[in-house]
């Protein structure tokens, strides 16, 4: 190989999983090193970022992470025809890593990336092309050409760093690089760089602190939000926006398909579509009398920045209306406690209709006609109805535990480090009471649980079961719904393969007993939990006022230099209440809670009642 770009011919790799061995070329060109077959590149790397060395008299290794044909590798064996090629191979590769600018052998990809200052001119609005370089402790963005420059450089182990999105999407800020968004082709280095602990670490603190948020613009420019004592902060490259609380006129946050793919020049495209994934996103859009600004990004993150923003505007109201407060937030609570302890039913329900709707929630499940969606309904229910079974036992035995635990939250500012009252410590047991309605819907699911496994004649671990691989690739995810199972129900009708022996369960006998199994569903989630909603919430309310009462005296009589912080307190516990309610339980739901909790209402109101005779 006399002179840079020419190939090797001959050249045999060996790089994925099996030691398999294909026939390539070996180019080294522009500061990339590319393997190449049938005209199309393979495998390729910026010389930079990997370590070439002598592995026999006639061999090399190439140690760098790069993927190929879905598979990751550590490095590639690359078996060349002669010591000459050999030799010469080596001359070029190490040469062009000497010209280069000293960098860490890391695993690296092809991405797209905004927010990166590339030119005088630049104002980080356009997609380039770049090189993504996972490092053990950093994550680099080069330039894919000659002189490989550095973009960006974000370390991993900076207690600043934030990042949110998906494995697939996502933006990454920190104050020195300001916020960058990276759209990845490759599932298998987005798992990879998903499973990085420097990048989980950033995602939870991203939530943990309260911001500042990464997202992007709806045009897709990414930006960094923060929320102080008195304005919505908006910064990125070529974006610097301040929105006073004052001038607020709108906040509104809903569920966004996912963005377009990220617009570049075809030339640069190689035929690789830029940031199609197709990630469930959420919008806040804040208006006032001259901006109007739509900010996208994963559900956590828009829900937790639309309840910093509604909890530092209630925040300015005066002290005094902090009884007022407190008693819409009582009010709120039905629906908080609707949508928790009966809204995984209605989730697991509209994933049987298909339809995932609100509008769905009031018609029942049907057995289908073919064996095949047979096979699906039985799956979905066998995994539904344990997942709600395991719910069902946290609302009893955790529920009570976790709301006196944030009244105690509340309280705080009143009692100064004491010990609580035993007020507090008395509604402890009063909610164990009150949340009886829920056992009877734990006993029914039982019920049908048992009534599902006696139908099932084969071991319930080979019916299809959700791929959840997608969902869990979210970064910032704070937390699962208990029910995280039931939101991925649809996706096991398309993950198994149908036997003989799972036809043979469909016989006519076993889909009278699937039909009977869908009729007792149907009248459980239709009938049954609205009439229990009903009771749970008036047995509650009592309760609930009761505490609200009492907080608003002990607040009442806080010292003045806590009034501050108990004000903070109560804004932020409704704005929670009412930002909860307005999006759905994670990004694998269609239904808002808040959609849930008003079912439950109206089904209550149209329920036929039994006459009873005068007395």
């Amino acid at each position: 190989m006399p002179a840079q770009g020419t190939p090797a011919q001959g050249t045999t790799a060996q790089g994925p999983v099996g030691g398999a061995e294909f026939p390539a070329y070996v180019v080294v060109k522009n500061g990339r090193l590319e393997l190449r077959a049938g005209g199309r590149p393979l495998v390729d790397w910026p010389v930079n970022r990997v370590a070439v060395s002598p592995a026999g008299p006639t061999s090399a290794f190439v140690h760098g992470g790069a993927v190929l044909d879905g598979r990751f590798l550590t490095g590639v064996l690359l078996h060349l025809v002669t010591p000459d090629v050999l030799a010469a191979f080596l001359a070029v590769a190490q040469a062009g890593q000497q010209a280069a600018q000293p960098a860490a052998v890391g695993t690296s990809a092809p991405v797209w990336a905004r927010g990166l200052a590339t030119g005088a001119d630049d104002d980080g609005a356009q997609a380039v092309r770049a090189d993504c370089v996972l490092g053990d402790s950093v994550l680099e963005l080069q330039a894919r050409d000659d002189d490989a420059r550095v973009l960006a450089r974000f370390d991993l182990a900076d207690p600043r760093l934030r990042v949110a999105g998906s494995a697939e999407r996502f933006v990454i800020f920190d104050p020195e690089h300001g916020p960058v968004s990276v759209a990845s082709d490759s599932e298998v280095f987005g798992r990879r760089l998903h499973a990085h602990p420097g990048v989980r670490a950033a995602a939870e603190r991203t939530l943990a602190t309260g911001g500042p948020y990464p997202a992007e613009l709806a045009g897709g420019r990414p930006v960094a939000c923060a929320v102080d004592a008195a304005a919505l902060r908006v910064k990125g490259r070529g974006v610097r926006l301040r929105v006073p609380f004052a001038a607020i006129r709108a906040v509104e946050g809903t569920m966004a398909p996912a963005p377009e793919s990220v617009a570049v020049d075809a030339a640069t495209a190689e035929g690789v579509a830029a940031g199609g994934v197709a990630v469930p996103r959420a919008s806040l859009r804040v208006a006032t009398a001259d901006t109007d600004l739509t900010v996208v990004g994963p559900l956590e993150l828009i829900r937790a920045l639309h309840t910093d923003v509604c909890a530092a505007n209630y925040a300015t109201e005066d002290p005094r209306r902090i009884p007022d407060m407190l008693r819409a937030a009582v009010g709120l609570e039905d629906d908080y406690f609707l949508y928790t302890i009966f809204g995984p039913f209605y989730e697991l329900h509209a994933a049987l209709r298909g339809d995932g709707t609100a509008d769905g929630l009031g018609a029942p499940v049907t057995l289908p006609e073919d064996d095949e969606g047979r096979l699906r309904t039985a799956a979905a229910l066998s995994e539904g109805l344990d997942e709600l079974r395991r719910h069902l036992d946290q609302v009893g035995s955790v529920l009570p535990a976790f709301v006196r635990y944030r009244d105690a939250q509340v309280l705080a500012p009143a009692i100064g480090g004491r010990a609580e009252p035993d007020w507090l410590k008395a509604q402890e047991s009063r909610l164990r009471a009150a949340l009886a309605p829920a056992q009877r819907a734990a006993a029914e699911t039982g019920a049908l649980s048992a009534q599902v496994a006696r139908l099932l004649d084969l071991d319930p671990s080979a019916l299809p079961r959700p791929n959840y691989a997608g969902a869990a690739l979210s970064l910032g995810a704070a937390f699962l719904n208990p029910v995280f199972l039931v939101s991925g129900a649809s996706q096991a009708y398309n993950q198994y393969s149908q036997s003989e022996k799972r036809s043979a369960m469909m016989n006519a006998q076993s889909a009278r007993g699937w039909a009977a199994v869908l009729d007792r569903w149907n009248t459980l989630v239709t009938s049954t939990l609205p009439v229990l909603g009903y009771v749970l919430t008036e047995n509650l309310f009592d309760s609930r006022w009761e505490t609200a009462r009492r907080l608003t005296g002990a607040l009442g009589a806080t010292p003045p230099e806590r009034r501050e912080t108990a004000m903070r307190i109560v804004a932020r516990r409704l704005a929670r209440l009412d930002v909860l309610r307005r999006y759905p339980a994670n990004a694998g739901i269609r239904l808002s809670r808040g959609e849930i909790a008003h079912y439950l209402r109206t089904a209550r109101d149209s329920i036929s009642t039994p006459r009873f005779v005068d007395f």
